[in-house]
């Protein structure tokens, strides 16, 4: 290891917490993996896929509820198409029509088809589908197949509906008919909210959360004719409103590293990020045996949050860096754990 590689990885941010959907679906390493144990990605595919159920990622904060659903979404088959709700672009995220109005504009943006679709849709029969393939496919980033042609026409009156308001008033405002549309031309959608936390504005208020709980979650998990993977914040699930809404659900549990081999886990994440930008070095080299497990302590004392441990192993390494050193030793580690509790008291 040299210290050119630890100002690399530290000038590129290798280990800092990403956002959007499509990275977060590439830094997940399943849980399968980093325990060795089976059962969560793919019991969550199985249940979307084959049994077309609502299905609850469980988990404290940033535990890494987001990146299993966004990996999910990335492997589901050419017969679904998974669709984002943005919870946290909602004007009163609580309320039905309004969170359901919000999923589908931004359902309908996902579905808007490109030039190239366009064109490909004026030479098609109404049963055929468009083949190329291109990120503004049906499913965007999120996964899934490719556009049924005849999906353009369907949508337009929708479209028209939103933009002049008359959707407003009704309850599901018109998501319903989204996926009736849909599944009728062979689709089926999976709506993904993966950012609940937004919902509450990261407040645990027994009454933000219990509104947001008897209204969206449970129009999602019983009115809407459609599989959905919803992030399920550990508040939730202490709500007297969630007991109802789980005997509907299925539930996945985001597992404790500790379950498995924690520092092998720790390695195959470390290692993931480092594969991605093409920068060659093992993770015992980047990082030693000491600082993972003080970073692995860290890990426990932040309630499972893989989200604040990447965090603070990126501080590590800038504080690395900034020394010249070669490898993230102890005191990196110790520094950016100290600089990371202050922020997470504050």
């Amino acid at each position: 290891m040299t210290s050119t590689l630890i100002e690399a990885i530290a000038t590129q941010g290798v280990f800092r917490p990403r956002q959007k959907f499509r990275q977060l679906a590439e830094d997940h390493v399943p849980f399968d993996t980093l325990i060795g144990h089976d059962g969560y990605e793919l019991a969550a595919s199985r249940a979307i896929v084959d049994e077309s159920v609502v299905v609850g990622i469980v988990g404290p904060r940033g535990a890494g509820k987001s990146s299993l659903i966004a990996y999910v979404c990335s492997k589901l088959p050419d017969t679904h198409v998974a669709l984002r709700v943005p919870v946290s672009g909602a004007d009163d995220p609580t309320s039905v029509s309004v969170m359901a109005a919000a999923a589908l504009a931004q359902a309908l943006a996902d579905l808007e088809l490109e030039s190239y679709q366009r064109e490909a849709l004026e030479r098609a029969r109404a049963d055929e589908t468009t083949r190329e393939e291109h990120p503004g496919r049906l499913g965007g980033t999120l996964g899934g197949g490719p556009v049924p042609a005849a999906v353009h026409a369907e949508l337009a009156t929708l479209r028209e509906q939103l933009t002049s308001r008359p959707l407003a008033a009704e309850r599901l405002a018109g998501l319903d008919r989204l996926i009736q549309i849909l599944v009728l031309l062979g689709s089926n959608p999976v709506l993904v909210l993966e950012d609940t936390e937004a919902a509450i504005g990261g407040q645990r208020h027994d009454e933000i959360v219990s509104a947001f709980l008897r209204g969206p979650i449970h129009a999602f998990v019983h009115e809407i004719e459609a599989s959905c993977l919803i992030a399920i914040q550990d508040v939730f699930t202490s709500n007297p409103e969630f007991a109802q809404l789980a005997a509907s659900m299925a539930l996945v549990e985001i597992p404790d590293l500790s379950e498995g081999q924690p520092r092998k886990a720790l390695a195959a994440i470390i290692g993931n990020r480092l594969n991605q930008y093409e920068l060659r070095a093992e993770p015992e080299e980047v990082l030693a045996p000491d600082g993972a497990d003080l970073l692995l302590g860290f890990y426990d004392q932040s309630e499972r949050s893989l989200r604040f441990t990447l965090a603070a192993l990126q501080s590590a390494v800038e504080y690395a860096a900034n020394a010249g050193a070669d490898h993230i030793g102890v005191g990196h580690v110790r520094a950016a754990m100290s600089d990371w509790r202050a922020r997470m008291s504050a």
